[in-house]
């Protein structure tokens, strides 16, 4: 999470500030990304960086955030509730810009340690608390099977996009659409079916 300095500064200077470094980082490895060039990008001392941010793996988790939550907001406006807005389906990117599914591919190539610094740390509250209001709505339709654990489903659910992450680089698919088939597979074949039951899996098929 961002400090409470980076909170207080203007919303054009935030978005700004993100802009600048979503540039960055979908410009260069993430490696390569060092602490000098993030300060002479966002024209930033070293101590006011510090100010807002503990180090580049918070700012890029800080980025990914506010675009989750974006997306997110965009997902409950249009009561679109088949997409998980932390995996941010390639098929439907709305209402993303062109640089934000830049940087989101940038992710793909995060080192491990910030994707699960993401998943167990920055998205966690966020995506348990999604995943347990689909789980209320599909027992509140019938569709869920009785013996389900929420706090268990929920957590499980929220650690899927690491693992299926970690599978693709070991298995060596990078190309993006791939990944988003991977993704959806496990999750649609899989992870729902689970979920569901027997009869109402048969009927979405």
């Amino acid at each position: 999470m961002p400090k409470k300095a980076f909170l207080n500064l203007s919303e054009e200077t935030r978005n700004e500030l993100m802009e600048k470094s979503m540039q960055l980082y979908a410009s260069h490895p993430y490696e390569e990304v060092t602490l000098a060039m993030i300060l002479e990008t966002l024209s930033l001392h070293p101590t006011t960086f510090y100010r807002y941010f503990d180090d580049k793996d918070e700012l890029f988790c800080v980025i990914l955030r506010n675009i989750a939550l974006k997306r997110k907001a965009y997902l409950e406006e249009t009561h679109d509730y088949s997409s998980d807005f932390f995996m941010f389906n390639v098929s439907n990117t709305t209402p993303l810009t062109d640089l934000e599914q830049e940087f989101v591919k940038c992710a793909f190539n995060a080192p491990a340690h910030v994707l699960l610094n993401m998943y167990t740390s920055t998205f966690k509250d966020e995506t348990v608390s999604e995943l347990k209001e689909r789980l209320r709505l599909m027992r509140y339709d019938g569709k869920l099977r009785p013996d389900i654990d929420d706090d268990l489903i929920s957590y499980i659910g929220a650690t899927i996009p690491l693992n299926l992450m970690l599978f693709c680089r070991q298995a060596g698919i990078t190309d993006w659409e791939t990944v988003g088939k991977v993704n959806r597979y496990f999750m649609e074949n899989f992870f729902t079916h689970g979920l569901m039951t027997d009869e109402q899996y048969r009927e979405n098929k």
